[in-house]
């Protein structure tokens, strides 16, 4: 059995994820032509002339066709089948001829708890430790690790990183700064550090905001954003 499967405007078109073909030992090409979508056969569908449309991508066991035998190419029992349009053309921004610039980006956000739950912030009792610590820990780490959880985002030298975290009636606040010399701004890491010392404070507190159902009907973040953004070119 050969399976089938179509992701993006091809799942929509098709009217299905998946199909699975029995066929012991065949080639793309009679796939295609076995595949009968609106009385007209995929393979007619795919096509630009002789040539597979550059809009398609037709993968074999994760490999592309085009590097393999084309439409050509031999499947057999078991191996799997994706088609769909190709990547995005997009990805990380050539800032190759950027020049270095002085970089900051101030972000804050707020996380908004129960009453009861900001006195034991303030007190200094909550179970697992200093809030205010571990959320200026967190934040730091997070903003020198932005490139990899945002997949297009630059690594770039972070010179410096200042966390502050304000306790409100109801909420509290964390701000982040973060400083470099770079050719791209630095709003994405600010961002980041703020929303990991957020969720580090939700991580410590959760045992007083949960209710009876395990819920947290009480707890929730707001108004995360960037509040400034500093750029000085370096002569």
């Amino acid at each position: 059995m050969i399976k089938i499967k179509f992701f993006g405007k091809f799942r929509e078109f098709v009217g299905k994820p998946l199909i699975e073909l029995n066929c012991s030992e065949c080639r793309i090409i009679d796939i295609l032509k076995r595949i009968i979508v609106d009385d007209k056969a995929l393979l007619d569908i795919v096509l630009e002339g002789n040539k597979i449309r550059k809009s398609v991508r037709i993968l074999v066991n994760g490999v592309d066709i085009r590097k393999l035998d084309g439409l050509d190419t031999a499947v057999k029992d078991g191996d799997s089948i994706l088609i769909g349009p190709p990547l995005s053309a997009g990805g990380m921004v050539d800032i190759t001829a950027k020049p270095f610039s002085f970089r900051l980006a101030e972000a804050e956000g707020i996380i908004h708890l129960r009453k009861q739950t900001i006195e034991l912030i303030k007190s200094g009792k909550v179970e697992k430790g200093d809030v205010f610590e571990a959320v200026k820990i967190a934040a730091i780490n997070a903003v020198k690790s932005t490139p990899h959880i945002l997949a297009y985002c630059h690594p770039i030298k972070i010179t410096n990183v200042k966390v502050l975290t304000v306790v409100q009636d109801d909420s509290v606040k964390v701000n982040v700064i973060v400083k470099s010399i770079e050719q791209t701004g630095v709003e994405m890491e600010a961002l980041t550090g703020v929303m990991a010392g957020l969720l580090t404070i939700w991580d410590m507190v959760k045992k007083y905001e949960k209710d009876e159902s395990g819920n947290y009907p009480d707890t929730w973040i707001s108004n995360v954003r960037v509040i400034r953004k500093e750029k000085l070119d370096i002569k």
